[in-house]
Formats: C-alpha cells, structure tokens, sequence
C-alpha cells in the first residue's frame, strides 16, 4: 500500500512539473528541425501553402477561430534561407531572392510532441493569407537601397 501511495505522488509531482513547462524548455534542436522545415517547402515552392498548413498551432486556430483550409499560407517563394538563432521559444531566420532579403522570427509551441508555428495572423498584404512568422521585417537587404561604398579620399 506504501508503494501505491508513492507511486501516485510521484505521478502527481511529475504532473505538476509537465503542466509548468515553461518556453524556455523547448527543445533548440526541434525548433532548427521545423523551421528547416518549413523554409525548404518555401524554397522549393510545390504546393507550399498547403503543405505549410500542418505546421500552425491548432490552439492558435482555434482561439482566433479560423478554419486553416480556407487560407493560403504565406512563403515569399524564397531562393534561399539561413537559420540564424534558435532558443527560448523562437527561431530567426532570413529568407531571400537574388535582390531581396527578409527577416523573420517563427514563435514555437509544442502541441502534443509536435513543434508548431504560432502565427502572427492574417496577412495585412492580402486577408486570404496567415502568416506563419511571428514577426518580419521586411527588404533588410534589397537591390533597390543598396549604395556603392564611397572611397575614402572623396568624403573630404
């Protein structure tokens, strides 16, 4: 009977601890693993908005009440993309063409052992859009404001 009790508390002590999780706890490598993910479908751009949907959070959907088959997801179809950092419960990223380059932040949750994107909302470019990041900022690195260097000697 004493080993019943024990083992009850223990379950009831390592409940508690499981409920507390905080997002300091998600896993570094999980969040890389699905922000890869989710910039290669961008990058090779087949069917990725659809395929994009598995990734956003079922609790986000359903407390903003959305019906994630009704939207497309946002993806920029990027050339290329590089993971810049990954902890607490974010993961940076840029994603760029051969004139452009974007920032952009994915905002984790773990639902039921699965890493998912906690989405910024409806696109402001077009309502029939979710954008999966939680933040952008938009053209960091573009053709059209780049500026030649000016040499030295002519900034006299």
């Amino acid at each position: 009977m004493k080993l019943f009790k024990f083992t009850i508390a223990v379950l009831l002590v390592m409940f508690a601890v499981n409920v507390n999780i905080k997002a300091d706890d998600l896993n570094k490598k999980k969040m890389e693993q699905a922000t890869k993910e989710i910039l290669e479908m961008m990058v090779k751009g087949d069917n990725a908005s659809e395929k994009l949907r598995k990734y956003i959070s079922e609790d986000w959907l359903e407390s903003k009440r959305i019906n994630v088959k009704k939207y497309l997801i946002n993806n920029y179809s990027p050339e290329s993309y590089e993971i810049l950092y990954a902890g607490g419960d974010v993961c940076v990223a840029t994603i760029g063409g051969s004139s452009w380059q974007h920032l952009l932040v994915f905002k984790f949750t773990e639902e039921y052992g699965a890493y998912k994107v906690v989405p910024r909302g409806i696109s402001e470019a077009s309502s029939d859009y979710i954008d999966p990041w939680s933040y952008v900022k938009d053209y960091i690195c573009s053709s059209d404001n780049y500026k030649e260097p000016v040499p030295p000697e002519e900034n006299k």
